[in-house]
């Protein structure tokens, strides 16, 4: 199938052998749950531990509504951004749920979002990211390598010639473009920020979770029953059970063993598709066990370090790893890529500026 194939599909083909300020409410209750041993393996080397646009301009225009934003990516390629209010939530989880919460996510704390900002309506796509491989002619971390991980059905292995090109299954430029790192995914921000002239950046894991969730309380952003995400989530599933036998599951059919197109599915309240499910999504800040106390805090962040986030679960991803709250590590360096990790970008809006991420190392 050809990169620019516009084809809504699912690659659910070949086996897999490589590859203002108002307080929005009290957030989070929860749920206990842990997937299969085979997909506790199927986790991937990356578990280590686990102003607001009024003005008009042809690479980046307020919309009609000024709920939303569009950025042009040069040949006909764009990206529709949704706004996200400031707000207060409570982060992380109590430490009683039905889904038992990682260590990681404790203590739960009110955490405050005090600009608002934009955010990718869905993750970036392989056509947008081919823009800016165009554009910029830049190689990503996985082309330099020669190689990214993926999953080979027993366990998580560097699969050489693994790229957002050929992670292993078929996609088109509507799916989520993978096999990116951390590195690869600050670049396509940088380059899309100088062309548009915008502040374009990854969110930072407080604005990822605020923004998933929605000003819900839930475990999920639909609710805390995991059956209501079918139509909302392409995750672990029974469409992936026929393949992969031993996986925990969503108790529903998505249609898909692998990605899906962006978009499919239906959004959360802010208007976000795939927040939960599809792939993983890479966040700016650098890994810390307990980001904050129980105390208001201004969007809690830390710059220091080789570890990175990634947070909203993938197409493998069982109940208990897709929960709003749940945090993914990556223990290695920046320059770490696998086939269930994408991302979505994020544009300052008004208030005080957005931490800014240096590269891991620093």
């Amino acid at each position: 199938m050809s990169p620019g194939s516009k084809a809504r599909m699912c690659a659910a083909g070949a086996v897999v052998l490589w590859v203002s300020t108002a307080p929005l409410g009290e957030l989070i209750e929860a749920k206990k749950g842990t997937g299969s041993a085979a997909q506790r393996r199927c986790l991937s080397p990356l578990f280590a531990g686990e102003g607001e646009p009024t003005d008009s301009a042809s690479t980046g225009s307020a919309s009609p509504d000024p709920k939303t934003l569009e950025l042009d990516l040069g040949g006909k390629v764009r990206m529709k951004l949704v706004r996200i209010p400031a707000g207060t939530f409570m982060m992380g989880s109590p430490p009683k749920a039905r889904y038992r919460p990682q260590r990681n996510e404790r203590p739960q704390r009110e955490v405050t979002i005090r600009r608002s900002f934009h955010m990718g309506a869905c993750e970036v796509t392989r056509g947008q990211f081919a823009a800016f491989i165009k554009a910029s002619r830049r190689k990503t971390d996985a082309e330099r390598l020669g190689r990214a991980y993926a999953w080979d059905g027993r366990k998580w292995d560097k699969v050489k010639g693994a790229t957002w090109r050929k992670p292993g299954f078929e996609q088109t430029d509507e799916h989520p473009v993978i096999c990116v790192s951390w590195t690869d995914a600050t670049n396509f921000c940088d380059w899309l920020g100088r062309k548009t002239g915008r502040s374009v950046r990854l969110p930072t894991e407080a604005e990822w979770e605020y923004a998933c969730r929605a000003g819900t309380k839930t475990a999920f952003w639909w609710s805390d029953d995991d059956a209501g995400g079918k139509g909302a989530c392409n995750a672990a599933d029974r469409t992936a059970k026929k393949r992969f036998k031993s996986w925990a599951i969503f108790d529903w059919d998505d249609g898909c063993v692998f990605t899906s197109p962006v978009g499919r599915y239906r959004p959360n309240a802010f208007g976000l598709h795939d927040m939960l499910g599809n792939v993983w999504e890479w966040c700016s800040g650098a890994y810390v066990e307990q980001p904050g106390r129980r105390s208001v805090r201004s969007d809690p962040y830390a710059d220091k370090g080789n570890r990175r986030v990634v947070r909203g679960g993938s197409w493998m991803s069982p109940p208990n790893r897709c929960r709003s709250a749940f945090r993914g590590v990556c223990g290695l360096q920046g320059s770490y890529c696998d086939y269930i990790i994408g991302f979505r970008v994020a544009v300052d809006g008004e208030g005080p500026a957005a931490p800014r991420a240096t590269r891991p190392g620093n």
